[in-house]
């Protein structure tokens, strides 16, 4: 007699991305293809630090398209393609194609491989169609076909080679190939092999890319020092995901131009190959279990770019954290912003979360000698949260655009659309988020208690005075009071006029992480972070669905960023508002199930239903940092694990979802030996404690 279940549940859906490209990378270059190789008009190519050096590579046979018959990620840098055509007179498929693609640190190399299956012998046309354009990669990224005025360049096309020069010394691209073509017109270059059973015909092809930023190679890749993790959970999703996030996470990761012996988180792939300062921040956060020296070495590349002078045309001030680096030639980002000379400093949070996570590291155990020379940018960046940061004096970080080039929103939610008001118009002036403030709050709580534990006592009571003015006001100007029926909520914003961008959306979820709300606050912000208007089933929407604006396929007004869902978890869990915390944890694990464990950037808020997926969005980074480090920072949160090394504690207060029977973590690294411990609905297990280090089992404190 059978014992299964006569009604099992259905397989989760899978997502056919929508994008249907490949990409491979190495350092600053990478290919964006279709399956089947061929790049083709629209946001693919082969990007060569932020410049497309080829915007076509089509292969033909016989003048045709061949069908795919499948393609392989062979490593980050490498990928295979298969494909074949078909033949009347022919039973079976007589001819085979294989592409074999390398990606270099200045271009990329690739094998064509024709075999030939039929008994008697053939000629055939094999035709590559190549093209450049040099476009920026926010150019490439946003098309949605080519729409742009085609540069004016130099072509030069032989037997041998092609030649791009963008005509003024400042872009070169150099296609080789390892046998000379049978002819050329109209971009395409023709080969006519004669293809025999048994003997394969191999055709090599070498791109070379040339640029003003042209420098050293660097390569992605860069793996941490801490010691493996290993997770296992039951089911398995969430400790494959982790598995997952540890390698793309390590993708991400470059040695830091400034000094190779430290790390750097970039922002996603293929889009943001660079560093930010708000997403590494974030990204180091949220691995802090599993890759600790990850959040040093973060640290100390930003204090290394921290602003010096007052510079508008790139919103450099002294004391403040960088928004980005690119080492790209193009100054996009304001007045010499290239070849990552010059860091573009536009955001208004990097700043505060360079406390936070300095704080955290400290608890995490940052040794002494790192916290010492970070010291210094902290009191720095503490000054510019009350001087540049605040140029009104009214208390609230406050942001407003300088230039032509700089970007118009300047908190996590930066697109153009992304700080309005509930009927849909856009807020204007100088605009406070509030999220920023309660970073800001939670920055200065945390480097309080690294002055009180270093002697600096009064310094220490400053920053704690400040940060309960700070929470005072916050909980003043941004609480939108409830009614009867309709719980209160945080603002998301305050316009140049001071009045509250009274719009319902996730950020106020990140006040709840600072530990801003009153116990009532975050009562009230957890009912509309659980309700249907904001947690489409899949995690938080940016923007209530109830709001004038709402788009569920819009950048930040409607999406879904899992990092953002998140954090909202971590501070319900705060606060033991625990039902919502485990809902959208759950919400949150079903989709990285259905993204096959690689979280997306972002993805549409749609409500979920029994038929519905999360819908992919056409341009998000996969993998992106803070993505891929939702995984990770789920298992602190739900081990409610709180380290606090310099007093030698760990606090642990697990829970686990409804679906979930266990959570095993073994070799959590720390400074005097790894944490492994078991969790299941029947208890919880210490296997292995640091030595010197004492465990407390504990509610977290309201």
């Amino acid at each position: 007699m059978s014992t299964s279940d006569p009604n099992p549940a259905p397989p989760p859906p899978e997502i056919i991305d929508g994008t249907a490209t490949l990409t491979a990378i190495t350092g600053l270059t990478f290919v964006i293809s279709e399956t089947s190789g061929d790049i083709v008009p629209g946001p693919q190519g082969l990007i060569v630090r932020d410049t497309r050096h080829l915007s076509r590579l089509v292969l033909t046979v016989d003048g045709l398209t061949p069908p795919s018959l499948g393609a392989g990620v062979i490593a980050a840098d490498a990928l295979v393609f298969r494909s074949y055509t078909d033949r009347l007179g022919h039973l079976d498929p007589p001819l085979e194609l294989e592409r074999r693609r390398t990606v270099l640190p200045d271009g990329l190399y690739e094998e064509f491989i024709v075999y030939w299956w039929a008994p008697e012998p053939a000629s055939v046309d094999i035709g590559l169609s190549i093209d450049c354009d040099f476009a920026d990669i926010f150019e490439v990224r946003r098309l949605g076909a080519a729409r742009f005025e085609h540069r004016a360049m130099r072509r030069e096309d032989s037997p041998w080679k092609v030649t791009f020069d963008d005509g003024e010394g400042g872009r070169r691209t150099v296609i080789r190939f390892s046998a000379a073509a049978s002819r050329q017109a109209e971009g395409t270059h023709v080969w006519r092999p004669t293809l025999s059973h048994g003997t394969p015909w191999r055709l090599q092809l070498r791109v070379a890319a040339a640029s003003r930023a042209q420098s050293r190679p660097i390569r992605l890749g860069a793996r941490s020092a801490d010691p493996p993790v290993r997770v296992e959970t039951v089911p398995s999703v969430l400790g494959d995901a982790c598995r997952r996030s540890v390698t793309d996470l390590n993708r991400l990761s470059l040695a830091d131009p400034l000094d190779p012996a430290r790390r750097i988180i970039t922002a996603g792939i293929p889009w943001f190959v660079a560093l930010f300062g708000r997403d590494s921040l974030i990204a180091s956060y949220q691995a802090r279990a599993f890759t600790p020296s990850r959040m040093g070495h973060t640290l100390l590349a930003l204090a290394a770019r921290q602003g010096q002078i007052h510079d508008p045309a790139n919103e450099e001030q002294p004391g403040k954290i960088l928004h980005e680096v690119r080492l790209n030639d193009n100054p996009w980002l304001g007045t010499g912003t290239t070849g990552g000379v010059r860091p573009y400093y536009g955001s208004i949070d990097a700043t505060p979360l360079f406390l936070v996570l300095l704080g955290t590291a400290w608890r995490w155990g940052l040794d002494r000698a790192t916290l010492d020379a970070l010291l210094p940018s902290a009191r720095r960046a503490a000054e510019w949260l009350r001087t540049w940061g605040d140029p009104d004096g009214d208390g609230f970080l406050e942001y407003a655009p300088t230039g032509e080039r700089t970007l118009a929103n300047q908190g996590w939610k930066d697109s153009a659309n992304a700080i309005q008001h509930p009927d849909g118009s856009l807020a204007h002036g100088a605009i406070a988020v509030v999220e920023a403030q309660g970073y800001a709050y939670r920055g200065r709580r945390e480097l309080a208690a690294i002055l009180t534990w270093l002697g600096h006592d009064n310094e220490a009571a400053d920053l704690n005075a400040e940060a309960d003015e700070l929470r005072r006001a916050i909980c003043e100007r941004f609480w939108s009071p409830g009614t009867a029926t309709t719980p209160g909520f945080f603002a998301l914003a305050l316009d140049g006029d001071k009045q509250q961008v009274a719009s319902i959306a996730s950020n106020m979820g990140h006040l709840l992480w600072c530990g801003v709300p009153t116990n009532e606050q975050a009562e009230q912000v957890a009912e509309h972070l659980a309700g249907p208007a904001l947690s489409s089933g899949w995690g938080l929407r940016t923007l209530s669905d109830d709001m004038a604006g709402y788009n569920p396929i819009s950048y930040h007004a409607g999406s879904v960023w899992p990092h953002d869902t998140a954090i909202a978890i971590d501070g319900l869990r705060r606060y033991g508002l625990e039902h919502a915390a485990l809902s959208l944890t759950q919400d949150l694990i079903d989709a990285c199930e259905i993204f096959e464990l690689m979280l997306p950037e972002l993805f549409g808020g749609h409500r979920r239903d029994r038929r519905s997926i999360p819908v992919p969005y056409a341009a998000a980074c996969r993998p992106q940092a803070w993505a891929a480090g939702v995984p990770l920072c789920l298992i602190p949160v739900l081990l409610g694990l709180e380290p606090l090394i310099p007093d030698g504690t760990i606090s642990l207060n697990p829970i686990l979802p409804d679906a979930m029977d266990l959570i095993s973590v073994r070799g959590l690294p720390f400074p005097s030996g790894p944490l492994s411990v078991a969790i299941s609905r029947e208890d919880s297990r210490i296997i292995a404690l640091p030595p010197g280090v004492r465990i407390e089992f504990t509610a977290r404190p309201s």
